[in-house]
């Protein structure tokens, strides 16, 4: 029997009301896209190329599940850009900066690092050097993370404020801090993330019978290698993010 035109003309409605909000939905974010500041943009831009390069890479994976084989890091690279949003809802908000800097730091480690397996098939002098590249950087996201910690915790000092319209002096307290105690602040923070990093890869080796620490050379001197190398990439930056 042929279709009812009643049939046809709900379906039509059902379309142009899908279209709407898709328009709608579409005007609403470019809008919102517009307002923001460039850094920003720039982060936004490469929060949804890695969840698209998580959402290509799990398709892959059901094509060609040999060659593509780490469906648990796909997904997680979906889920991963987003982290500072959901943490943005418990009103713990951190800065544009730090925000590009983690997702630079998604791309360089989750993206190419795991899911592209760079880590193993990158070769510099001879051996699989891309390990130490990412740890370096580590240092770097560190040192900007400490920084974020330390603008937003640290409570300052009072200091003499001298008014230009009465003349008078008054103590208010000020978000000020010495160039020396933040950079040892921002290093001895890198440090400690650095090491407890390395803690998590061995527990997780030993309760959970991984090869974390097994990437490339397994050993202290691995461990520490990676340690230092995260602790050289916080030094350099700190020299930068010192000032308040």
């Amino acid at each position: 029997t042929a279709p009812r035109p009643g049939g046809v003309f709900c379906i039509y409605n059902i379309y142009a009301k899908i279209k709407q909000i898709k328009e709608f939905i579409m005007k609403k974010f470019i809008k919102q896209f517009q307002k923001i500041s460039n850094l920003a943009k720039l982060d936004l831009s490469i929060k949804f190329l890695i969840a698209f390069s998580g959402v290509a890479l799990t398709i892959m994976h059901f094509i060609d599940p040999v060659t593509w084989h780490k469906l648990p890091s796909y997904l997680v690279t979906i889920i991963l850009p987003f982290v500072p949003d959901l943490i943005a809802k418990i009103n713990l908000h951190t800065s544009t900066k730090l925000r590009l800097a983690y997702s630079s730091f998604l791309v360089i480690a989750m993206v190419l690092g795991i899911d592209l397996d760079w880590y193993k098939t990158l070769i510099i002098f001879g051996s699989p050097s891309y390990d130490k590249i990412v740890h370096t950087l580590s240092g770097v996201f560190s040192a900007f993370l400490a920084k974020e910690i330390l603008d937003n915790v640290y409570d300052g000092k009072d200091s003499a404020v001298k008014s230009t319209s009465t003349s008078s002096t008054s103590a208010v307290k000020i978000k000020k801090y010495s160039t020396a105690f933040a950079f040892l602040f921002i290093v001895s923070f890198v440090f400690f993330i650095a090491a407890a990093w390395e803690c998590f890869e061995f527990s997780y080796d030993q309760l959970c019978g991984g090869h974390m620490q097994e990437l490339n050379a397994p050993g202290v001197g691995d461990t520490m290698g990676d340690i230092i190398s995260a602790g050289i990439g916080g030094i350099i930056f700190a020299f930068f993010l010192r000032k308040k």
